[in-house]
């Protein structure tokens, strides 16, 4: 029974190790593919925050 417990949590350790490493890739993948909109939304960001410290 406890072989049966260990095979079973080692397999769901591997599928959710699978699963963290998918979703890693398809935001890496996304952030390559737009990383100047994401530098141009964030300096938009900064300076529009700046103005609202400074009023």
């Amino acid at each position: 029974m406890i072989k049966i417990i260990k095979k079973s949590l080692i397999i769901t350790l591997l599928v959710t190790i699978n699963i963290i490493v998918y979703i890693a890739k398809i935001i890496h993948n996304f952030y390559e593919e737009n990383k100047s909109k994401i530098k141009k939304y964030s300096k938009n960001f900064y300076y529009v925050l700046k103005e609202e410290l400074d009023k």
